[in-house]
């Protein structure tokens, strides 16, 4: 399960890369920025303003529902029931309960309904990873697994990143580590160019605002570190999260402490996928226009310098 392939990246690896987005995360940070990325089923977005009311969406699941009855079973019978109604105030009720089903994905000529996530084969996935292989090549560029979490489907995960390397193509992996360790393990047998996230050190703090475990994300990149892996940990700088200095020099004091030469990079806060959450028919929970002062970030970037880290803003 994916939702999105996009190619010719610059900043989820290195050189040019294709980036596979899994559908599907253990976490629910407040501030993810791919919010249709948590679920692992597909789920509807919905523009009300991009709406023509022209109810061809309806239309369509009608005719698709009518379709699957038979003589002697109604759809409500069988347990069957429309998954979008009309709004008497304009647009359309989506019922969200239920995953969004694929065969509505292209129906909506103004694109005000789309399914985010769709089911995709090894096969199809690399033919479109193989359309830049020129690009790869020039740039020593690849193939990045991100999401989501791509760990969470460590079978098809490994199996792609195999199949690439067989074709002479670089692996990359961008992972929360909130997965098994079993998982990490397999994954690590690979030569993937690791890009982990650590969020928190404060288990409570990190539970509370993301759903993750400490100990199991801590003793991830632990195992990572001791194993020599290619290990770049991203920290997103989030207000009121761990934008202040003791939870700042905590996580730096730890990721220091790994032993390992690794780079650091600082990820400041930005609200680009706000607007996702409405169309899931979500809440938003920070406030609009929300930063973190460069000259804050600044600071945080000298003292992990002071540690020995190597370490920048942005990535």
């Amino acid at each position: 399960m994916i939702f999105d392939i996009q190619r010719f990246s610059t900043h989820d690896g290195p050189g040019i890369r294709t980036v596979v987005f899994f559908k599907g995360c253990p976490l629910v940070c407040r501030w993810c920025e791919n919010p249709e990325s948590q679920s692992f089923n597909p789920e509807f977005l919905y523009t009300r303003a991009h709406c023509l009311n022209c109810w061809t969406c309806i239309d369509a699941e009608n005719k698709m529902i009518q379709a699957d009855a038979t003589d002697r079973h109604t759809p409500h019978q069988k347990g069957w029931a429309p998954f979008l109604s009309k709004d008497l105030n304009g647009g359309i009720l989506i019922d969200r309960k239920r995953p969004a089903p694929l065969r509505l994905s292209n129906v909506c000529p103004a694109l005000a309904l789309q399914v985010a996530g769709r089911e995709a084969s090894i096969e199809e996935i690399m033919a479109e990873v193989r359309k830049d292989k020129q690009f790869y090549d020039q740039s020593g560029g690849g193939l990045t697994l991100s999401g989501g979490e791509p760990l969470a489907q460590p079978d098809f995960a490994l199996a792609l990143a195999q199949t690439a390397l067989e074709e002479d193509i670089d692996i990359a992996i961008e992972t929360s580590l909130a997965v098994s360790r079993a998982h990490v393990e397999r994954a690590a047998q690979l030569p993937f160019h690791w890009f982990t996230d650590l969020k928190h050190v404060d288990p409570d703090t990190l539970g509370a605002w993301t759903g993750a475990d400490f100990p199991l994300v801590a003793g991830n990149l632990k195992y990572l570190a001791a194993h020599g892996a290619d290990l770049t940990i991203r920290v997103p700088v989030i207000p009121g999260f761990n934008d202040d200095e003791i939870s700042m020099r905590r996580i730096l004091d730890f990721a220091a402490g790994l032993s390992l030469p690794l780079h650091v990079d600082l990820l400041p806060y930005h609200d680009l996928g706000a607007s996702k959450y409405a169309r899931l028919g979500k809440e938003y929970t920070f406030r609009l226009g929300l930063r973190v002062e460069e000259a804050r970030l600044q600071q945080y970037v000298e003292f992990g310098q002071s540690l020995g880290l190597a370490i920048s803003i942005g990535g």
